[in-house]
């Protein structure tokens, strides 16, 4: 029976084991880039009253430990208090969406479609550095 033996095993496992952490970074500086176009162009396109919608349009990223998985969202209310209403802005979805009384005004949809195209070439670039 032949046996294989093979030299420089173990600096071959850590040269891809280094190529998995570079390949992770870079895509996670990529989303993390194309997000923060997002949400600088659903601000743009945010209807404007008190200004609290469009301030609480932020970038929300995490990563699960161990698993390899890297998530990236833009979302819109929750945290900032609206002037008028003393209350939390809870009402994103009724302006991108509408609702029985108000007409639709989207704001992230047309972030979104804005820069899909986007998506792919930044991360691209990103592997290829």
């Amino acid at each position: 029976m032949a046996s294989v033996e093979i030299y420089g095993i173990n600096q071959l496992m850590a040269r891809l084991a280094q190529m998995q952490e570079a390949l992770e970074s870079s895509t996670a500086d990529a989303l993390r880039e194309v997000a923060a176009q997002m949400r600088d162009d659903a601000k743009a396109f945010c209807p404007v009253d008190t200004g609290s919608l469009r301030s609480s349009i932020r970038v929300q990223a995490f990563a699960k430990p161990k698993t390899h998985f890297y998530n990236v969202g833009i979302s819109a209310g929750g945290y900032v208090t609206n002037p008028k209403t003393k209350k939390k802005v809870n009402y994103a979805s009724h302006v991108e969406f509408g609702t029985s009384r108000q007409r639709p005004q989207p704001f992230m949809r047309p972030a979104y479609e804005g820069n899909k195209h986007n998506i792919l070439r930044i991360i691209k670039e990103g592997l290829r550095k």
